[in-house]
């Protein structure tokens, strides 16, 4: 009964993670702080979420907006981070500006 417990739950992690890639939406993410992100890929057993990390505000020389990918194992909720890319505050400002001049 235990195992088909847990199968449930997994799936329903899927599934919310699948509603989130789909519609764009925020998943949070506890740690030691929480983080914010959104599904970027999903399989059954994984899922990437990107998160964006602003410049830290008590370091004056780092102005740079940082993309940190988070892995996630599913069946084990086990995660591990890495830093994927660095922006600069302009470069991003400019990118945001290109954007919404499209639309």
């Amino acid at each position: 009964m235990a195992k088909k417990d847990k199968l449930k739950k997994s799936n329903l992690l899927y599934q919310r993670l699948k509603e989130a890639l789909e519609n764009g939406s925020k998943v949070r993410i506890e740690a030691e702080e929480s983080y914010y992100g959104f599904p970027i890929t999903l399989t059954k057993d994984f899922v990437e979420i990107m998160v964006l990390v602003p410049p830290d505000e008590y370091d004056e020389e780092d102005d740079s907006f940082k993309q940190v990918t988070w892995l996630v194992r599913l069946s084990s909720i086990f995660a591990i981070a890495y830093p994927t890319e660095y922006w600069s505050t302009a470069r991003l400002e400019k990118l945001l500006e290109v954007g919404s001049n499209q639309v």
